[in-house]
């Protein structure tokens, strides 16, 4: 069975070849990085897509200018939403810090999501996030909770459209899934979830939507991706 790949980037090591990665962006991309105001976040985006373009490029036999990505928000059209190829395969991107993912799979819908343990999840945070049955489990186990509930909206595509407290997931201690989305019955039942790696000092999620049973899940780093491009400075 095809597996569903996550790739990973440590943003420090990739910094050398963002400049010739950013030639891989399209206009509306390049206008849409030109957005961020800090350095860090149009690096990250920079990456991200990069990525998420030589990812797809190995998939489809494309040069990945050619991929044909989209980012039509669902509710007003416009192109800043996740990236979209039409026929498939699916994709999920996030950053956060040093990091950034790309999950892609031919399979159905997933989202991924990473969080570095900044200190900046509290009680403000802890109120948005938990339902009233999901014990906290301190700063670790919200960053759990955290990476398992993003991982799930951005599978089923709702983004921050739910409120996180309608979506209850299993303890941090226990392995990811699931248990009940209010509202949705029946939906724990077509969801999988795994708790991925992404180095000391983060928290990581992938959820699955619609994907067969067993279905294998491999971690690979970037340089996989890069290595065609040694001709990138």
């Amino acid at each position: 069975m095809e597996p569903v790949t996550v790739w990973w980037a440590e943003l420090g090591a990739a910094r050398p070849a963002l400049l010739g990665l950013a030639g891989l962006l399209d206009p509306v991309e390049r206008a849409r990085r030109d957005r961020y105001l800090r350095d860090a976040d149009r690096d990250r985006f920079t990456l991200g897509v990069a990525m998420t373009r030589l990812a797809v490029a190995g998939r489809l036999g494309l040069q990945p200018e050619r991929v044909p990505l989209t980012r039509a928000c669902r509710d007003c059209g416009e192109p800043h939403g996740p990236p979209v190829v039409d026929g498939g395969p699916h994709l999920s991107v996030s950053h956060s810090g040093d990091r950034v993912a790309v999950a892609v799979s031919p399979h159905g819908p997933l989202g991924v999501d990473v969080e570095e343990d900044s200190g900046r999840i509290g009680d403000d945070i802890a109120r948005q996030l938990l339902a009233g049955d999901e014990p906290p489990g301190g700063r670790a186990g919200l960053l759990t909770y955290w990476t398992r509930k993003e991982a799930l909206l951005k599978a089923t595509g709702d983004g921050l459209r739910v409120p996180l407290r309608k979506v209850r997931v299993s303890a941090p201690d226990e392995p990811p899934r699931l248990r009940l989305w209010d509202g949705r019955p029946g939906l724990a039942e077509r969801i999988m979830m795994r708790t991925l790696d992404p180095g000391p000092g983060y928290a990581a999620c992938l959820a699955l939507l619609d994907h067969p049973e067993g279905v294998p899940v491999r971690e690979r780093p970037v340089a996989e991706l890069l290595r065609p491009r040694a001709d990138l400075p």
